[in-house]
This record gives C-alpha cells, structure tokens and sequence, in this order.
C-alpha cells in the first residue's frame, strides 16, 4: 500500500515516537508500506524543526534525509485548491495524487474533515495503527 505521511505526523515521529514513528518503522521494512514523499514536504519538514522545534540545522537535515531514504521521492504535477484555510495543507494532496498514493496519514483536521480525495483515503495515525494492528503489534516487541 502505498502512503503520504503529512508533515505533522513525521514531526510527531521525531518529536514523540508513539504510532507516527511506528509507521515509519513500517516503512523502512518496504514490505506493507511504501511511502511516498516529495521535495516540498521535506523542505517543510525540516523548516518546521527549526523554527518551530528548535533542532539545528544539521539535525533536522539529518532526519529529513533519513526519512527520504525510506520513501519514494515523487515530482508533485499540478496545484490544488482543496485546503483554502491553510493553502499548504494542499501539498500534501499533490504529492498523494501525484505519488498514486492509496492513504494519506495526517493528523490535520482540515484533511481528515475530507475523508478521502479522488479515491484517496484521508486517516489519522491511531486510525493507519487500529486498522492494521497485527503489524503495530510486532514492532512493540523490538
């Protein structure tokens, strides 16, 4: 299955693990998961740690290139003007269409009010973690 994870959800993995760093987890095994990721989240990602987060620079580099490892880089195409409250929640739709992503995992209310876009699946992170639980459960046991 291939999956967005919203740039919240990669700031809660880095900030407090829990089900968002599980996902990742998931993704690096490459076996369930692919995640898909453009250039524009992973900017946003690593401003935010910054600015809002107060990681150094080389540390917030550093977490973005791991999480590109992990993910299929995609080429967003086209703009969207789903998300007017904040327009750059719509990023998050491009790289998902882009990417032909089948759930986007955010844990922004805009989004997930949605529910899905054009066959896209819009889910929190306790939701991707409760709908596949088997997977959730061996990664308690490392």
């Amino acid at each position: 299955m291939r999956i967005v994870l919203d740039t919240n959800v990669l700031i809660a993995a880095a900030l407090k693990g829990g089900f968002s760093e599980q996902i990742l987890q998931l993704a690096k095994k490459k076996e369930i998961v692919t995640l898909i990721c453009a250039k524009e989240i992973l900017e946003e990602l690593k401003s935010k740690l910054i600015s809002k987060f107060r990681w150094l620079e080389y540390d917030a580099e550093s977490f973005a290139n791991q999480i590109e490892k992990i993910s299929e880089l995609v080429e967003i195409k086209g703009t969207l003007s789903v998300i007017s409250r904040d327009p750059k929640d719509n990023k998050i739709l491009e790289c998902a269409l882009s990417g032909n992503t089948d759930i986007i995992v955010t844990s922004d209310q805009d989004l997930i009010k949605l529910k899905e876009f054009r066959g896209i699946a819009i889910i929190h992170p306790k939701t991707f973690a409760w709908t596949f639980p088997k997977y959730f459960k061996e990664n308690k046991k490392q």
